[in-house]
């Protein structure tokens, strides 16, 4: 198992202002911590660890692997006395049956090739009981050409049936929703989701605006805003939403199995 997408500015606790991506990663971190709450949990693929850096004030013990060396050096600056770093590979975990009470595995499963190992395997590891929360892009929304995802590095993207029947193959399937962007927020950061706007002038004249805004000097650009939003300019994990009723469209997919 292999990921080299790390988005820069994102995969940082502390990169609200610098990077779209952030609060969309860090809402699905957000979301786990009822979850890992006095939990020993796994976060595969954990990247540089900004994940870490929300777990570990939740869980009992927070174990982070991932399969680049430089990504797992980095995420060491995220480990406590209840949180360190592995370099491991998905598809074969160094750890005994068992060893977890819960899993995180966010925006990994649609990288590898060996996708029913790579379940298997998490299941191995989970205690009896245990739970894997899971997400992955939504194909509907991402619409893979021949199959073929657009993002090069993705191997495969799951429309929600799809993940449903995988899942299904290893995991009770607890709970199944769509993460998105709150309507509130108004223009969305990522240019794919730009594409998808309305052409009416309001929604055009408003999408120019933002782009003049994004190429300001960060500090303008946060106090422009500011003034006129009350809120910064990218989102954070408070402008994402999880619901049952946006699973056929969303653009990610979000699921809570247990073991």
């Amino acid at each position: 198992m292999a990921s080299h997408e790390r988005f820069q500015g994102a995969n940082v606790i502390d990169a609200g202002k610098l990077s779209p991506y952030w609060g969309e990663h860090a809402a699905r971190y957000v979301f786990a911590l009822p979850y890992a709450e006095n939990k020993s949990v796994l976060d595969i693929a954990c990247g540089t660890g900004y994940g870490l850096g929300f777990l570990k004030g939740t869980a009992r013990r927070v174990t982070g692997v991932d399969v680049d060396i430089e990504a797992a050096r980095q995420a060491r600056k995220e480990c406590a006395e209840n949180a360190d770093v592995l370099l491991g590979d998905g598809l074969k975990l160094p750890f005994a049956d068992e060893s977890f009470e819960v899993v995180t595995s966010f925006e990994t499963l649609e990288h590898i090739h060996a996708r029913p190992q790579f379940l298997a395997e998490l299941k191995r590891v989970l205690k009896q009981n245990g739970l894997l929360i899971l997400s992955t892009p939504n194909a509907n929304y991402t619409q893979p050409v021949n199959g073929k995802p657009l993002n090069p590095f993705h191997v495969f993207e799951y429309k929600p049936e799809e993940l449903r029947g995988e899942l299904e193959n290893h995991f009770k399937l607890e709970k199944f929703l769509g993460q998105s962007l709150s309507d509130d927020f108004g223009i969305p950061p990522f240019y794919d989701a730009q594409q998808k706007l309305s052409k009416d002038f309001v929604t055009q004249t408003k999408l120019f605006g933002w782009k003049i805004i994004n190429k300001m000097p960060l500090g303008l650009r946060e106090n422009v805003s500011e003034t006129l939003w009350k809120r910064p300019f990218y989102p954070t994990d408070k402008d994402y939403r999880f619901g049952v009723e946006t699973t056929e469209n969303a653009p990610v997919l979000l699921a809570v199995c247990r073991k």
